[in-house]
């Protein structure tokens, strides 16, 4: 068998040579297919992790409790909520806080949140538009931030309200440069306050549902005081404890808020509980789609290059009907015919399939050179689907010629 497959490449790489413009022309289909579906896969792969690393960025178990839902809600008629509707809904409180985050048994940390924007000064340098997060305690539990100067909140900074703040590393570097920013004062929104640190670089993410780079953490009673003439709404944010069951933590979650609202059972929750994993499940389908797509659109190639491919074959079965004839008449049976132009195809195509992924892996380079955001990764998943898919195009391609040849009579076959 070893010796029929190395007599097939042979061959292959005979009809390679004999018409290189044919071939080319042949192969190239089969090349833009590959090369569009591993480039849609590796697309897909980094717009993925780009995304779903800027979701988990507040946990994939965190819960969100908000006036506004992910997905749109039904109302007592059946008939979808809209947006006035959410609006009605009363805004999640300090005292809706204070009450779960009191009598919560299943939860390892809940913590109330208001985001707004604001201006941030220090002297004549300004940060217009800076991500003002103004936070109670145990905010590193439900969202994943690095101090990469200075450090974080005291627990009595958080309770006494103290002037103190955080920065993104973009509003630090804007601000100060390459000066050490902890224990300088800066302006926000006119009130005063002193760096105690500065957030490790995020980088550029396509789904971040807070930029840190951007952001300003404060603590609540301070950070009150100069959000006041932003816009900003109060949310609740809740990690469950290790080891409690999922729906169990998100029930009794429910059932506290309803309690501190005073809901009657007949009545409709008037918050949303929010789940990342929702969020990730979706994520998950929309890329599922755009990976059919990929395959779609790269099929019409495959098509075209197996077609190409078949020419070829067809071209190789009459050039060397002589030869087949031979071997026919010296014992030779129809599968070893039918291996010997099969694995022929498969190897004309695997040829195809490979400039296509190095034609992938040429077009990765400027974009993960120029792009900060998105980094093509050419995954050995991918190389491996690529070839695989190349190889079944070739065997695919091969067999209506290879069952001629494999079929030919070989008096008739020698005398051609």
């Amino acid at each position: 068998m070893a010796g029929l497959v190395a007599e097939s490449v042979s061959f292959a790489f005979f009809s390679l040579r004999s018409d290189k413009l044919r071939t080319f022309l042949s192969l190239s289909g089969v090349t833009v297919g590959i090369f569009s579906i591993v480039m849609v896969f590796c697309a897909v792969d980094s717009l993925k992790d780009n995304i779903m690393e800027g979701v988990r960025s507040f946990g994939s178990d965190v819960v969100h409790i908000d006036r506004f839902p992910m997905a749109q809600e039904e109302g007592e008629d059946g008939e979808p909520l809209q947006w006035w509707d959410y609006l009605q809904r009363p805004e999640i409180t300090e005292e809706d806080f204070e009450y779960v985050a009191r009598n919560a048994v299943l939860a390892e940390s809940v913590v109330y949140v208001i985001m707004g924007n604001g201006n941030v000064s220090c002297h004549r340098r300004n940060y217009p538009d800076a991500f003002l997060v103004i936070t109670t305690d145990g905010l590193e539990n439900v969202m994943s931030y690095s101090i990469s100067e200075g450090r974080d909140f005291s627990r009595m900074e958080i309770r006494g309200g103290a002037n103190v703040a955080i920065l993104g590393h973009n509003v630090a570097q804007e601000l100060f440069g390459d000066s050490y920013p902890v224990g300088r004062k800066v302006k926000i929104k006119g009130g005063n306050a002193t760096v105690i640190g500065v957030l490790e670089k995020q980088g550029e993410s396509m789904a971040s549902i807070v930029n840190t780079d951007d952001a300003v953490i404060l603590p609540l009673s301070f950070g009150k005081t100069v959000l006041a003439s932003a816009w900003g709404s109060g949310m609740m944010m809740a990690a469950p404890a290790e080891g409690a069951a999922r729906e169990a933590f998100i029930d009794e979650l429910r059932m506290l808020l309803r309690s501190c609202r005073g809901l009657s059972p007949s009545e409709r929750d008037d918050f949303s509980i929010n789940e990342m994993t929702f969020l990730l499940d979706m994520l998950d389908s929309v890329f599922r789609n755009i990976s059919r797509a990929g395959w779609v659109i790269g099929a019409f190639s495959l098509i075209i290059g197996g077609f190409g491919i078949a020419n070829i074959m067809f071209v190789s079965v009459q050039e060397r009907m002589s030869q087949i004839g031979i071997q026919k008449a010296l014992g030779a049976r129809r599968y070893v015919i039918m291996t010997q132009f099969m694995a022929e195809a498969s190897f004309l195509s695997l040829a195809g399939g490979i400039a296509g992924i190095l034609l992938v892996f040429l077009v990765s380079l400027p974009v993960n050179a120029f792009s900060d955001s998105l980094m093509l990764t050419l995954s050995i998943d991918n190389v491996l689907t690529g070839m695989l898919v190349a190889v079944v195009i070739g065997l695919l391609s091969g067999l209506l010629p290879a069952w001629k040849a494999a079929t030919l009579d070989p008096v008739k076959a020698i005398c051609a």
